[in-house]
């Protein structure tokens, strides 16, 4: 989060609209470039940042974006009164999701119904052995890596970052 103007409510809230539709500037990691590659396709949010985002790991190839795998809109604290700085309301947004994720109330039923059907359609755009790299934004990719791993897919070990270009792997049960 960038910014040092103070903003209400409405300035996070005109923030953020602009921040989805905003494209991105920063180029992916070679090492992620090479392994998008390898995939036998490439999936996105149909939200602006991610298809460019997408883009740049295609490297001229065709990208798929669809509304299943849009981010969903953490909520904006109504009782802060007056103005704060953007890094506030981001630290404001955040403590509110882990205390919802502690708590187990951190996905509203029709987020759970996207993230069933966005990991329905990952795995038919996978095919039987194929690769499919999914863009999408933190809060839902990990609503979407968790109903994968419910229905089987394995994740990798490891620590899962949301920070910028970071990658969940996530591989699908073999067929017998």
């Amino acid at each position: 989060m960038h910014g040092g103007a103070l903003l209400d409510r409405e300035g996070m809230e005109r923030w953020r609209t602009a921040y989805d539709a905003a494209g991105i500037a920063d180029a992916p990691p070679a090492a992620l470039v090479h392994e998008a590659a390898l995939a036998d396709r490439i999936v996105a949010s149909d939200m602006p940042r991610a298809v460019a985002s997408a883009e740049r790991l295609a490297g001229g190839r065709a990208v798929t974006a669809s509304p299943l795998l849009r981010e969903v809109p953490l909520p904006i604290p109504t009782w802060l009164p007056g103005r704060a700085p953007l890094v506030v309301w981001g630290a404001l947004i955040s403590l509110r999701w882990g205390i919802d994720i502690a708590r187990g109330r951190d996905a509203l039923p029709e987020w759970l119904e996207q993230a069933r059907a966005a990991a329905a359609w990952c795995d038919d755009a996978c095919g039987a052995d194929g690769t499919v790299v999914v863009v999408t934004h933190g809060v839902f990719r990990r609503l979407l890596a968790r109903r994968l791993a419910a229905t089987g897919w394995r994740a990798a070990p490891g620590r899962r970052s949301y920070a910028p270009w970071s990658v969940w792997r996530l591989s699908r049960p073999s067929a017998a």
